[in-house]
């Protein structure tokens, strides 16, 4: 890991952790967290307000009136739209996401959970999705907040990344090995 990734990384923990401190203070630990679930989802659905957060050409306060309209769009509470101000002036802005996903990941382990993230070629069946989480409980001894994500260019299997874990059983991955072998052998 590079110093530069290393500094990302713990920026990133040192914002959530923040947040996730005063709104637990504040006790709305679970409507920041609704906000920034909400707030997620916005951005994975529309790729243009990625990349208006990640461009640095935009001026701080034309991201900080882009998202003061966003916090009146889905009533953000003052909490968490004064915490993305912050982000903005720090530059901090374009690890927004990553910030959403710690701060997941600190509720998580508060109620004594983890997060998985579960990439497949098809949608999942509930009986499949209950299947998975009940393997992982046994293998983690901990219940689970699931994220599907469908990515047909698996062909097949699944992706499953838990922390920094990852279980790669896609048709894709599977294909890429045999050619890797196969160049060895040739």
């Amino acid at each position: 890991m590079t110093n530069t990734t290393k500094r990302r990384v713990a920026s990133v923990e040192r914002y959530a952790n923040a947040l996730f401190q005063l709104a637990k203070e504040a006790k709305v630990l679970e409507t920041v967290s609704s906000e920034l679930t909400k707030l997620r989802n916005l951005m994975e659905q529309d790729i243009n307000m990625i990349s208006v957060v990640q461009n640095p050409s935009i001026s701080k306060n034309r991201k900080i009136n882009f998202f003061n309209l966003l916090s009146e769009k889905i009533e953000m509470s003052k909490l968490t739209n004064n915490f993305i101000g912050v982000i903005v002036k720090k530059n901090r802005v374009k690890y927004l996401l990553e910030i959403i996903n710690s701060f997941d990941d600190l509720l998580s382990n508060l109620k004594g959970e983890k997060n998985a993230t579960i990439t497949s070629a098809k949608n999942l069946s509930e009986k499949e999705i209950n299947d998975i989480k009940s393997q992982l409980k046994d293998k983690f001894n901990s219940d689970f907040n699931i994220k599907i994500i469908v990515d047909k260019s698996l062909i097949g299997g699944l992706k499953i990344q838990v922390g920094s874990q990852m279980i790669d059983s896609s048709i894709k991955n599977q294909l890429q090995l045999l050619k890797e072998k196969m160049k060895e052998v040739a």
